[in-house]
């Protein structure tokens, strides 16, 4: 079990100072290019590292707890140097985290913890792969419980071994070297470190023990994640516009503590914070009046706000990056819907599309095989029309088989946050391929676990692909498919062919059609040859 209270570490005496871990670790969602996975790097620092130190009674935090006063480069580089502690997370293989890894080799012999999710192990680069790398499981949206404990346990034993390391070797000699975990130490047996002495005394956030952690009200001086942590807040209770201020608030102050780039380059912001900023922003627009409509040309320009913050930061047009993309798509879909172009459509496949050969997720193949399927609808071309409607069920093929994979370990199925999205989307992927069976008894377990919200989203969906599906089928028969010819009329068919059995099918047919029924119709224009016959089996029992 965790610890709910702060324990002394074990080399600390009265009146010493506490002891400091630096983590550096990105934040919020964020993709490993290599395979697609999103993990949620905030459950990482808050379920797996920080209750490891919390038991140790040592300080952890990251660049972005500290409070916003001078320059963050600044603030992260000292802390580099100077925590007694630094963890560095590998996972999503991030740029800045191997740089600034680098730079604590350099700076420090030892007490430097390498840490990264056990997937991703096999992608860690040549130089880094003879060191202890401690591996830690994460499911992308969820860490289970048994893995936060087993890991917690993990990484506070390491730290205490170091602490007790650092305890063996003073009490033999004052002057011993504790054993190197710096490649540059290692092999460069003389490096003596850099002497560095701060002209400002740096002032780590303050410890909160774990039991007050959620009640703690925001401390003096702003930290970026005290702005993030209030803006998600927002987000969460639909305070769209207040969301809004805060993410944006969050961005300038970010960007106001970075150096300015060189020439005429404009100073990003992490790319989390634009890809919530453009959420916020889409959904202030779907706000519902008193008789729950949306305005159109609110929505809109929303939307389009959205997109301008999207291409500003994030480059959608060539990113790789399934947050951006997902986003992209659920943007131009929903400009689809209220306008009608088709422009809108063909972007927000080319989105979604990408997204899903990327990160193989079942979120964006769902959406852009519902994408294929409306497109289908919108061809002129009977044989364009045909493989659009086909490449959807492909799609959804696939993505039947990624939710059937998630499933199949009922016990880790159990423990994830998205059940109810994993069976919905299944159930759709059922829906378009006409397994009927499957999605009727797929349904029945929905109920059970979906929310309000979840069902009712699933049944909207539901009907607009029932719709998608029967406009298709409706579409696409001989008389009305591009180059296929007309089916002739009752009296030309008795002419060319009185009593034949084409000519009884056709009269039926339009016997049915003056019914209100549709006609049984069949195309058999499909060689370059003479019909010589045609033979139809028909079964009808009545009560």
């Amino acid at each position: 079990m965790m610890a709910k209270s702060r324990k002394p570490a074990a080399n600390k005496k009265p009146g010493d100072r506490q002891l400091t871990c630096f983590v550096v670790i990105g934040f919020g969602r964020k993709t490993d290019y290599a395979s697609g996975r999103v993990l949620d790097l905030d459950k990482t620092y808050s379920q797996l590292i920080r209750p490891a130190f919390d038991q140790v009674g040592v300080n952890a935090f990251r660049a972005i707890d500290a409070n916003l006063t001078g320059s963050i480069d600044s603030i992260m580089y000292r802390w580099i140097y100077e925590a007694d502690i630094v963890v560095a997370d590998l996972s999503t293989l991030n740029a800045n985290v191997f740089y600034e890894l680098g730079v604590r080799h350099a700076q420090k012999p030892n007490t430097t913890i390498i840490i990264a999710e056990s997937v991703l192990m096999s992608k860690i680069p040549f130089d880094l792969s003879s060191f202890v790398i401690h591996q830690y499981h994460h499911g992308g949206d969820e860490i289970s419980k048994d893995e936060q404990e087993r890991f917690v346990a993990h990484l506070a034993a390491v730290h205490q071994g170091i602490l007790d390391s650092w305890q063996r070797a003073r009490e033999k000699d004052p002057d011993a070297k504790i054993e190197g975990d710096s490649p540059v130490f290692t092999f460069l047996e003389d490096m003596t470190g850099p002497l560095y002495q701060g002209k400002t005394a740096l002032v780590p956030p303050r410890y909160v023990p774990p039991d007050e952690r959620e009640e703690q009200e925001q401390e003096d001086g702003e930290s970026l994640r005290s702005i993030i942590d209030m803006a998600e807040a927002a987000k969460k209770r639909n305070d769209f516009p207040e969301a809004i201020r805060l993410f944006q608030k969050a961005i300038d102050a970010e960007l106001a503590a970075k150096p300015k780039p060189p020439g005429d380059q404009e100073k990003k912001p992490d790319i989390f914070l634009a890809q919530r900023l453009a959420l916020v922003t889409y959904k202030n627009g779907e706000t519902k009046d008193a008789d729950g409509n949306v305005d159109k040309e609110t929505a809109i320009a929303a939307l389009e706000e959205a997109e301008r913050i999207l291409a500003r930061y994030c480059a959608p047009r060539i990113s790789t990056d399934p947050e951006t993309l997902g986003l992209s798509g659920a943007i131009n879909k929903r400009l689809f819907e209220l306008t009608d172009d088709l422009e809108y459509l063909e972007r927000a496949i080319a989105f979604y599309e990408r997204g899903f050969y990327v990160k193989q997720d079942y979120y964006n193949g769902i959406n852009v095989a519902y994408m294929h399927t409306q497109r289908a609808n919108l061809l002129d071309d009977r044989f364009d029309a045909i493989v659009s409607y086909g490449h959807a069920n492909l799609i959804r093929r696939k993505v039947a088989e990624i939710c059937t994979e998630i499933m199949e370990d009922e016990a880790e199925f159990q423990r994830r946050g998205d059940q109810e999205w994993v069976l919905m989307t299944l159930a759709e992927c059922y829906q378009g391929m006409g397994m009927t069976e499957d999605e009727e008894r797929l349904g029945r377990r929905i109920k059970a676990v979906a929310s309000e919200f979840g069902i009712g989203s699933y049944s909207r969906q539901k009907a607009k692909l029932a719709a998608a599906m029967e406009e298709f089928e409706a579409k696409v028969r001989p008389g009305e498919l591009a180059g296929a010819p007309a089916l002739p009329t009752k009296n030309e068919a008795h002419e060319a062919r009185a009593g034949s059995t084409t000519a009884r099918l056709v009269e039926t047919g339009e016997r049915a059609k003056a019914l209100g029924g549709k006609p049984i119709q069949i195309d058999a224009d499909l060689a370059d040859k003479p019909i010589k016959s045609i033979e139809v089996k028909c079964k009808i029992e009545y009560e």
